[in-house]
């Protein structure tokens, strides 16, 4: 599309340069300023611009283009040499295009981010009477909160030392967007509808904790076969170590210690607790994972990206 257009553009200022040079060449004096000769220089000088604009353009595409087809190249003649590549490979051939191609993906989310602000909003407002004002300030905060979402994505696809695993945690998100809501709903509301919002979440936060921390012991039961007291400790860790979990929730069977733990306390934590043949067979699970996950991208000629560990999340 861009040949075809700078090919006609061309041909119109070949037509008009050649008339009008045809015309002030006849004429020895300057044109008088305002006249038709003086407005046709003008129009010839801009529209020499747009095509030096043009070529410039159309320079620096090639340009991005020929990196792009050479990175691929490269990775192609790699697979038929049988070296290895990863996603992250693929990933780094790709992010010239998805640069480029950024504000139409960042639109694409904005308006998905919008419709689901827009029916948060609703909820809310319907649930606890706000007034337009205080929807419209629930939704400017949600928007803030896709702002801040879109600069990590755009970090990660304008780095060069970023990969596949960046990608993938840069784009996840789930009902917690709505956490740190709660300030701003706090302000809005007042005695029964403010303790109501609050229980509310409180039991969201409650419900997800517990469900997480009964699925991931019934996970290392299946695999170790744990005894009733490591199944209660366990339960308290895996309780902490939530991604949702914070002093105040209180799942049903808690016990102990109330700081919440990062992924590494939580499973330094777990090993623990476990008896060290319980711990071997975890290993052998996560080595048994790995190679599973390795097996399966060999068959298409790739291998791990780096990092994978952490996309992978839970090691049992």
């Amino acid at each position: 599309m861009s040949v075809n257009l700078k090919q006609v553009l061309g041909l119109v200022v070949g037509l008009i340069v050649g008339v009008v040079g045809g015309i002030l060449f006849s004429k020895s004096l300057r044109p008088e300023p305002g006249s038709m000769q003086d407005q046709l220089e003008i129009a010839q000088e801009k529209l020499r611009r747009a095509e030096r604009g043009l070529r410039s353009m159309e320079k620096h595409f090639h340009r991005q283009q020929s990196m792009r087809d050479g990175g691929l190249r490269d990775l192609a003649r790699d697979f038929r040499d049988g070296k290895d590549i990863s996603p992250d490979d693929l990933l780094a051939t790709m992010k010239p295009w998805m640069r480029q191609m950024s504000p139409i993906f960042g639109r694409i989310r904005q308006i998905n981010e919008e419709d689901w602000a827009d029916a948060k909003a609703s909820e809310w407002g319907r649930k606890y009477d706000l007034s337009d004002s205080e929807k419209a300030q629930l939704k400017a905060w949600f928007a803030e909160q896709g702002r801040i979402r879109q600069e990590r994505l755009d970090e990660v696809i304008a780095s060069d030392e970023t990969g596949f695993v960046d990608l993938m945690r840069a784009t996840e998100y789930s009902w917690k967007d709505a956490e740190g809501a709660e300030s701003l709903m706090e302000g809005f509301l007042e005695g029964e509808e403010r303790e109501s919002f609050l229980a509310e979440r409180l039991d969201e936060r409650v419900r997800s904790v517990q469900q997480e921390a009964d699925r991931n012991l019934q996970r290392l039961d299946n695999l170790v076969t744990l005894d009733d007291d490591q199944h209660e400790q366990l339960f308290g860790v895996l309780v902490r170590g939530s991604e949702d979990y914070r002093p105040e929730v209180k799942p049903e069977g808690f016990v102990g210690q109330e700081t919440a733990l990062d992924r590494a306390g939580r499973d330094t934590a777990i090993r623990e607790v476990l008896r060290p043949e319980q711990i071997q067979q975890l290993d052998q699970e996560r080595d048994r994972r790995r190679e599973e996950a390795e097996k399966e991208l060999r068959r298409a000629g790739m291998v791990l990206p780096k990092d994978w560990d952490l996309l992978e999340g839970d090691f049992f």
